[in-house]
């Protein structure tokens, strides 16, 4: 069993999966699941993110203390760091899937994942439920989505495009979730839409080269305080942490898919020095470069 411990709850990461086949995504039945995984009924986190669509069954489960009930057509997003639990689980049955960040923006955007994954907490007055109840209508375009992820992960191999078309099929099920989660919530982003799309845009293109909010705020004409209160407000973090998060991306991408060397990347990556890079890379994920380099490359398949 692999997780990092935390002062409270296990936290685990995806190279705890001994079933996994693809790297960067797991799916598998919700009851063959919990067969393989029965103490992941109790109280845990994880660093990646979960979809679960309940098919059949009652139950609960408890996401960062608030329970909420479940039934057939119920579906379930669970965000990174999330302490969760299940509860009274009688003859359930669904999906459940996992990805994590690097899997999904190795083609689409982060800030959209943000955006999506928002609806899961609870920030100020606004409320959100992270578990919805579908009707009929919503959950045929759903479960046809999921479905497409699960027969492109069961045909994987190295020499196909079967991760490219996953990340395709979950990229539509996320901004179907969008769609979804602004309608039943009443969140609506209609107003900063079109700044978001530019902000979006913008991250991907200069988030290497223009790590200052200045530049962002010039670009769009506003304070540093307003184009925060948006973040804040639709990903539940600040542009910074947007920016960094991105950076960290791009050279965990670099770390496992280039020969760089840790210098190199550094340098790659506008980093002053590779002291510094190694310095901002171990306190965003608790170890250095190398030694992630190190540990994940063996995940990573090989091509013949």
């Amino acid at each position: 069993m692999h997780y990092h411990q935390n002062i409270e709850k296990p936290l685990y990461h995806l190279s705890f999966l001994r079933d996994i086949k693809v790297h960067g995504i797991y799916f598998n039945s919700f009851a063959k699941f919990l067969n393989l995984y029965c103490f992941i009924r109790q109280e845990h986190a994880h660093d990646f993110y979960s979809v679960i669509l309940f098919t059949q069954g009652n139950g609960s489960i408890t996401i960062n203390d608030i329970t909420y009930g479940v039934r057939p057509k119920t579906i379930c997003l669970v965000a990174p760091n999330q302490i969760h639990s299940f509860d009274d689980l009688e003859d359930v049955e669904g999906i459940i899937f996992f990805f994590c960040q690097d899997f999904y923006v190795e083609e689409f955007s982060f800030i959209r994942l943000l955006n999506v994954f928002s609806y899961t907490s609870q920030t100020g007055t606004n409320v959100c439920n992270p578990c919805i109840g579908l009707s009929d209508k919503e959950f045929n375009p759903f479960i046809s989505a999921i479905n497409s992820i699960g027969d492109e992960y069961e045909s994987y191999t190295p020499l196909n495009n079967s991760a490219v078309i996953m990340r395709s099929h979950l990229n539509i099920m996320l901004l179907k979730f969008s769609e979804l989660f602004e309608s039943k919530s009443g969140k609506s982003i209609n107003s900063d839409s079109i700044l978001i799309h530019s902000l979006s845009q913008m991250v991907d293109s200069y988030f290497i080269k223009e790590q200052q909010l200045g530049f962002y705020t010039s670009a769009f004409n506003i304070s540093e305080s307003q184009l925060n209160d948006i973040c804040n407000k639709h990903f539940n973090c600040g542009l910074k942490k947007i920016l960094q998060n991105r950076l960290m991306q791009e050279a965990r991408k670099l770390l496992l898919s280039t020969d760089l060397s840790v210098s190199e990347i550094a340098y790659k990556l506008n980093f002053e020095d590779n002291s510094y890079f190694n310095k901002v890379f171990k306190s965003k994920t608790g170890i250095t470069p190398k030694r992630f380099r190190d540990i994940h490359i063996k995940l990573v398949p090989q091509k013949p």
